[in-house]
């Protein structure tokens, strides 16, 4: 077809996005290294560790948002304009994210020294390591916030260079590391220090398009609260449901199968090309949409798409399992069934995650509630039904227990159309 039948606005979203792939697939890429080169090089216990740090600072950062950033996305893309409203907005949501922190560091740091300990490690190096992942986290808070402005007003430039910024420095960092000593809590420290980087470049830009000193606004806080209600019971539900796996492995089987599960859920960097270009141009583009025809046309150009996506490396890892497994070093080569169910929970639990990154971009959450209780069931059903010693097992347990997001969320995507085209 000559290109002068292709619509502009088509050839000039291409260009956008393929520029925009590109550039991700170099961080991606240099995510990929600095993980490998940390499965390769930690030993199985110090990698379990490393594994229960990642995963309980992952909760912390869960509980302390506990919706905030969806609140800003639906609100923001209302104000997004207006610098003094936005930033009002932002210091706001960073305020309560803030109060939201210390509740979860209070209730989540406990739980991280004891799972900690109960693996084999010191009382001293497990406070060593909670240090690192507390340091990391206080960065986060404002780094996730504050994110919320470059991708409202679609800076990919500036979105993707702190990402480059991140992923080079880290690999900087680990190799420097690796010469000298790095251990767990090497790693720990060396991913809180780069969170302050991306933090302290990040406030920098964001002056340009909101006033930092704007004053906090009550209706704002009230907006976000409404937002947030619903979404609180989520929230805390994910928090357990993120670190489930984990804890089951941990109760029921053992260091190395903590190891293992870490290693393998290292594979699902292949899936952060798609989430990054959900972030950072399909969901605000999304968000800032008011057109029922076409926010259903672009639902179905996502959700399609990642299907595609996904089925694809469902039968990279079936056919090519040992290829896949190679990435991952000699000590994880015989895990070749466990690395075809782990791509397939990934892709399965990342459909749920941008459906509910959908509904949320656009406050379609209100029964948002119903889908906890639900899963609890299934996963009570599938505990007396499944052998959850190994990483297998879990992983099993992890696929059938993804179904119930999935099906509320497609409810509540159809709830939202419905009412969006009144």
């Amino acid at each position: 077809m000559p290109v002068n039948f292709i619509p502009a606005t088509v050839i000039h979203r291409t260009k956008i996005v393929s520029k925009f792939v590109l550039v991700q697939l170099c961080v991606q890429a240099l995510g990929l290294v600095n993980g490998i080169l940390l499965v390769r090089t930690l030993d199985q216990q110090q990698y379990a560790y490393f594994t229960i740090a990642n995963t309980m600072q992952g909760t912390m950062n869960i509980l302390a948002d506990s919706g905030i950033s969806s609140a800003i996305t639906a609100v923001g893309g209302k104000v997004w304009q207006d610098r003094y409203r936005f930033g009002q907005l932002i210091n706001t949501a960073m305020l309560l994210r803030r109060y939201f922190a210390l509740i979860a560091v209070v209730v989540v740091t406990p739980l991280l020294i004891w799972m900690l300990v109960g693996n084999g490690s010191s009382i001293v190096y497990a406070v060593f390591i909670t240090v690192g992942v507390l340091v990391g986290l206080n960065f986060q808070l404002t780094t996730s916030v504050l994110g919320v402005v470059p991708r409202l007003h679609s800076q990919l430039n500036r979105i993707q260079n702190i990402e480059l910024i991140a992923a080079f420095s880290r690999l900087i960092f680990l190799v420097v590391a690796l010469f000298i000593f790095l251990d767990a809590g090497v790693a720990i420290y060396i991913a809180s220090i780069v969170f302050g980087l991306q933090h302290f470049v990040l406030n920098r830009w964001v002056g340009e398009n909101i006033d930092k000193k704007a004053p906090i606004n009550e209706e704002d806080k009230a907006t976000i609260f409404n937002i947030v209600k619903p979404q609180t019971p989520n929230a805390i539900f994910y928090c357990v449901q993120g670190q489930l796996n984990i804890w089951l492995i941990g109760l029921f089987g053992n260091t190395q199968n903590i190891a293992e599960f870490g290693a393998l859920g290292r594979l699902a960097v292949i899936f952060s090309v798609f989430s990054a270009v959900m972030s950072g141009i399909v969901l605000p583009s999304f968000a800032r949409c008011q057109s029922v025809k076409i926010l259903s046309r672009r639902y179905w150009q996502i959700i399609g798409g990642f299907c595609v996506f996904g089925l694809m490396l469902v039968s990279l890892a079936v056919f090519f399992p040992s290829q896949v497994l190679w990435i991952l070093g000699n000590q994880y080569q015989y895990l070749e069934s466990e690395v075809v169910l782990m791509v397939a929970s990934t892709v399965l639990s990342s459909l749920a995650g941008i459906m509910w990154s959908i509904n949320s971009a656009k406050a379609w959450i209100e029964y948002a509630w119903i889908e906890p209780p639900l899963r609890v069931v299934l996963q009570i059903i599938l505990l007396m039904s499944l052998d959850i010693s190994s990483v297998k097992g879990v992983l099993i347990f992890n696929i059938i227990s993804t179904t119930s997001p999935i099906l509320i969320n497609a409810i509540l995507t159809y709830r939202g159309f419905l009412i969006s085209s009144i």
